[in-house]
Parts: structure tokens; sequence; C-alpha cells
């Protein structure tokens, strides 16, 4: 969920850019969540709490789209999309040395479950920020989103069923 989201921003890096949250939203499906909040804090830092309710299993799936905001127009740009197996990724990223380091950087800040299934409990993030060297070099200053749609069905199916869904905004300059 969020956890992907974050992972994405943090796998490549630069030494030139830095970066500032400037907003947050999250849905979650009433048949898994009880609770959801996300907000920024005064430092622009990402908070979130989630009261899973139902186990996410095995057949969960994860789509990550980052878009770009095009200068002078409100519309958005997608730079890439990609739909995994949210387990299974979960299980590789954990298995290879570099990204498990760069996965516990991001659990550091929270009680994100490591694996699946992953049970009913209370989940939290609390004064997640990217470092400087975390930011993909790729990237040019300025405004993207980051959209995390979370469901159990086909990536093409008429037939998902919604889990939750996390859009993060952020600048990089």
């Amino acid at each position: 969920m969020l956890l992907w989201l974050l992972l994405i921003l943090f796998f490549c890096e630069s030494f030139t850019l830095r970066s500032k949250f400037t907003n947050i939203s999250a849905v979650c499906s009433h048949e898994f969540c009880s609770s959801i909040k996300a907000w920024l804090t005064a430092k622009d830092e990402v908070n979130l709490d989630i009261h899973l309710n139902n186990t996410l299993r095995n057949g969960l799936r994860t789509t990550l789209t980052l878009q770009q905001l095009m200068d002078g127009q409100n519309r958005y740009q997608t730079l890439f999309s990609y739909d995994m197996d949210t387990c299974q990724t979960l299980r590789n990223l954990l298995q290879g040395s570099l990204m498990k380091i760069w996965l516990r950087n991001v659990f550091k800040y929270g009680n994100l479950t490591e694996r699946c299934p992953i049970k009913p409990a209370y989940y939290n993030i609390r004064n997640f920020q990217l470092e400087t060297h975390s930011i993909p070099g790729y990237l040019p200053s300025g405004f993207y989103r980051l959209h995390d749609t979370n469901y159990y069905g086909k990536p093409k199916g008429r037939q998902r069923r919604s889990v939750a869904t996390f859009i993060l905004d952020v600048k990089f300059y």
C-alpha cells in the first residue's frame, strides 16, 4: 500500500535534488479497514494511521503510477505505471541485499508488516521523509504525483475489489 509509494520514491539515487511532500490522501475500503488517516506534518513529513480489520492475503495486487505535473497546465503526464503481485514483490525485495536495505529504511518509520498475509492490526508511519540521496536522479525539478492502488482481481479486469488507494504529491527541487 503506502509502502509501495514510499519505496518507489526511495529506490534511485541522486545527490542534487531535495524534496518536499505537498499533499497526501488515503482511502480504504470498509471491507478491509475500519479507519484510515493520512496527513503531513508541519515539516512536510508523511504520517499514516490504518486500522486493518481483514487479513490481506496472497492475490493482493498493487498498481503504482508516477506522474509529472505539466508546466502551466493543471494536468499530469504519466511517466510510468507498474502492476505487481504485492506479496510476491514483498518477498522478492526482502531477498535482495541492497533492496532489503532500502525496504528496511521505509520500515523504520512505522510498524508496517514485512510479509503476507498482512493480519488485522493497527499500522502506522510517522514522520517519513525522503533522504536527499534517495531521489531519482533522472527526474527534473518539478511537481510529481505517486498514485498507489491496491486491489484483488485481474490487472485489467472489470471485477476488481478495491482495498486501498494512496496519492502522494511531492515537489523535487
